[in-house]
């Protein structure tokens, strides 16, 4: 654990650039002044433009070589980089200086930690082969990874396995957990739109009743999701909001729109849930006349982590805070995350990075809340992860010879400069 005391002493440094990152939040795919910050940042570590690749619109895949020069193993760190829009209600110093964007879910922190890992690991080298710390943007609902992958990631650098880290305050500071196997949700949401003729109120049967299908359809799909999902299953469908056309008293609505999500492990149980919200929806249309458009999107798949690289991450965790702060096997938790997309390319892991104070004597501000904001004492543990995960996973060979440590890209790998399903009507 002798790295953990390095990063202690780093512990101020890190923290400023968490801070700074924290109060100039950006949305998906617009985080043009996070990743100019980050680029100044690697570039006083001494990594040259050339091995800074800009992704997906504001990411960035920034290759570093080891003691031996390229070649080898490519192993790719990733942290995620959007903020929320919620309004910040933390009180803090540093608190969003964006309106309406908060990093409410410690993104500030992931990219600060691998900063963290990069600042040492370009200054020491002690590994062989290639590290790609990977800056992904458009993580919350958006699909970051998926247009990364799209851009070639996997094609136009040599990535062999993928790591990945989330903070999670409901752990304890220093814990880590994580595990083989499905780990994170799959999910799909939705946005219903029932459309008809409005009008007066003192006329409503010369209208149709947008409002009272929608609010039917929602009590039934309800009850089917009561109905459908076994009571052991970790699985849930959600009604979130309920829209229409006009506030008035006296008029009733031409459209009625509301949303949800669906989230489970089980792929079968996922699309019957989705056929039954369809039999419903027909049912409205015939019963009200109305028309009915389902539009799924966002969907990210289940995130399910390879065995080998699993264990070889557990192991690391061990040796960075010790066994007794290492929690496996991990419960699935309906959350979701498109590092999901990465593990359906190559083989890796995500851990959980405890963040919780547990001397707090009330409880603490969950992720996605207003007033969350990350814990930077966790700082130190998440950079020293990363560096012992690189030196174990690309080990020196000893008596080889050093390459000059210029930090050449390979040949061939170049940079690079979320997809909805298109409305559809229930299946009849």
């Amino acid at each position: 654990m002798g790295i953990l005391k390095k990063f202690q002493e780093m512990k101020q440094e890190m923290t400023r650039w968490r801070q700074r990152l924290h109060a100039e939040p950006e949305l998906a795919f617009d985080e043009t002044k996070t990743s100019r910050f980050l680029v100044r940042q690697l570039k006083s570590f001494g990594i040259k433009d050339s091995d800074i690749h800009v992704m997906a619109k504001t990411g960035l895949v920034v290759e570093l070589h080891g003691k031996n020069g390229p070649g080898g193993k490519g192993i790719m760190l990733r942290a995620d980089m959007d903020a929320l829009p919620i309004t910040e209600d933390t009180g803090v110093l540093h608190s969003s200086r964006n309106p309406g964007v908060h990093h409410a879910c410690g993104h500030d922190g992931h990219m600060a930690m691998l900063l963290g890992a990069a600042k040492h690991l370009s200054q020491t080298r002690e590994f062989d082969g290639t590290v790609y710390f990977v800056f992904q943007p458009a993580e919350e609902h958006i699909g970051g990874a998926k247009e990364m992958i799209k851009e070639g990631i996997f094609t136009k650098f040599k990535i062999d396995e993928v790591y990945g880290m989330h903070n999670f305050p409901g752990l304890p500071l220093g814990m880590m957990a994580t595990g083989p196997g499905p780990m994170l949700a799959a999910s799909d949401e939705f946005e219903i739109v029932m459309t008809g003729t409005g009008g007066h109120t003192a006329r409503p049967e010369n209208t149709n009743d947008v409002l009272g299908a929608a609010a039917e359809a929602i009590v039934r799909i309800k009850q089917m999701a009561g109905k459908e999902i076994p009571e052991d299953e970790v699985a849930a469908l959600t009604v979130c909001s309920l829209q229409t056309k006009g506030e008035a008293p006296n008029v009733l609505a031409d459209e009625a729109r509301f949303n949800g999500s669906i989230r489970s492990f089980d792929e079968k149980l996922h699309e019957k849930l989705k056929d039954e919200i369809d039999k419903i929806l027909v049912d409205m249309e015939d019963k009200y006349g109305v028309v009915v458009t389902i539009d799924y999107r966002n969907g990210y798949p289940m995130l399910e982590n390879s065995q080998t690289e699993t264990n070889f991450a557990l192991d690391v965790a061990r040796d960075t805070v010790g066994p007794q702060h290492v929690v496996t096997p991990i419960p699935r938790t309906l959350g979701t995350e498109d590092f999901a997309e990465f593990l359906q390319h190559k083989p890796g892991n995500y851990i959980a990075l405890g963040t919780g104070d547990p001397a707090a004597k009330t409880p603490q501000p969950d992720i996605h809340s207003a007033k969350y904001d990350f814990n930077d004492a966790a700082l130190p543990v998440g950079a020293s992860y990363w560096v012992n995960l690189v030196e174990r996973a690309l080990p020196v060979l000893p008596g080889a010879p050093a390459a000059n440590d210029d930090n050449d890209g390979p040949d061939g790998h170049t940079g690079a400069s979320p997809k909805s399903a298109a409305p559809r009507a229930p299946k009849r």
